[in-house]
Formats: structure tokens, sequence, C-alpha cells
């Protein structure tokens, strides 16, 4: 199994990037935003949906229908301070928080245990 995700970008050019250096993924439109370590972000011209099962096995999971993050730069999960919801926060250098939706948190947590 190899550690490496191949991104297809808008300028027909494809990019492999280390797995370990992915935060997370984004839906954007018809698009994927792809998160990386420090400022570095990709676009990556197809749905987010076309990549979950493909990174399930490299140790992501979809979070929130909007997102799939990586488990193992995932610093903490919490109980959201201003509505009734879970949010998780990603460790340095991107310290993003993300929505965690319910329907998916015990799925979450299983897969982190």
């Amino acid at each position: 199994m190899s550690d490496r995700i191949l991104l297809h970008l808008p300028n027909d050019t494809y990019e492999a990037v280390d797995s370990s250096d992915v935060y997370y993924f984004e839906a954007v439109g018809h698009n994927t935003r792809v998160r990386l370590r420090g400022r570095r972000r990709r676009t990556d011209v197809r749905q987010l949906g076309k990549f979950e099962s493909k990174l399930l096995r490299k140790g992501f999971f979809r979070i929130h229908r909007s997102y799939l993050v990586n488990i193992s730069r995932i610093r903490f999960i919490r109980r959201r301070k201003d509505a009734d919801g879970w949010e998780l926060r990603l460790e340095p250098p991107v310290n993003t928080v993300l929505p965690v939706s319910r329907q998916r948190l015990r799925g979450l947590l299983r897969s982190m245990d």
C-alpha cells in the first residue's frame, strides 16, 4: 500500500503528495480543496466522494459531508461551546477547527481507538 496520494490539479497536472502531509480534504463545489502541512493548499478537480474509499485505507475518516480528515493529525475532539454538536482541532502547524457531524462522531472515535 502506497503512502502517496495522487492529486489531479486544475491545470491538468498530477501531483503526488505524502499522505502524512495531508491534514484534510474539503468539498468546495465540484472540486476538493486539499490542506497540506504548513500553508500549502491544492485544489483537486474531483469531488470529495471520489477520495473517500481510497483514503479510508490510508488513515482518513469522513467527519462531515464536507470534510475528510487525517486521523493521525487530530489533536483533540470536543463538544462545541456555542452550539449542539462536536468539533475537532488539528495539530500544528495547521491548527484548524473543523465540525464533526453527530452521526459520524461514534465512527470517528472507534476509528481512533
